[in-house]
């Protein structure tokens, strides 16, 4: 991965600190953090926050457990190693429907127009990490996608997403 993969543009809530557990897959500065948890009677199945997997954020349905918690501010911390250790991150949170993340588009060719970002503007998207560096999907797959492109700077290949407050909450059980 690569320091800075998303940005947050704008309004958030702040960067706020979350518990990162040992031996966690390694983030860096400007990578999505996600939480994977589900909840009984109010308690919460995992205290911890990982780097968000691939095809994320979704509005959770049954089953899908990964949120979007927001960006990372810092690097997670590491021993001589290279092994994350048992910290605390300090991680962007985003305003749903509000704060704008900006990050290189999948395919830069798909939006280096006016013409072609006006035809995305309110798709519904996800991080993509096929790459190896999270970008986003500049091409709609599913009404379930926690994603909508807002806006982008087609000279850059960049899109703008806000974040749908529904792929920031955990499943519950009714």
């Amino acid at each position: 991965m690569t320091r800075g993969d998303i940005s947050v543009i704008g309004v958030s809530g702040g960067a706020r600190p979350f518990r990162v557990a040992a031996s966690a897959t390694r983030g860096y500065a400007g990578e999505p953090i996600g939480q994977n948890s589900t909840y009984t009677t109010g308690v919460t199945a995992t205290n911890t926050v990982i780097v968000a997997s691939d095809a994320t954020p979704v509005i959770i349905a049954t089953g899908a457990t990964e949120y979007l918690v927001g960006i990372a501010a810092e690097n997670m911390k590491v021993n001589s190693s290279g092994t994350v250790l048992v910290h605390t991150l300090s991680v962007t949170v985003p305003i749903p429907y509000c704060t704008r993340m900006r990050g290189k588009a999948e395919v830069q060719a798909n939006v280096d127009t006016d013409t072609e970002l006006l035809g995305r503007l309110w798709d519904l998207v996800l991080w993509d990490l096929t790459s190896g560096v999270y970008t986003i999907d500049d091409t709609a797959t599913a009404d379930t996608s926690g994603l909508t492109i807002v806006d982008g700077i087609p000279a850059k290949g960049t899109l703008d997403v806000t974040v749908d407050a529904r792929a920031m909450r955990a499943e519950i059980t009714a």
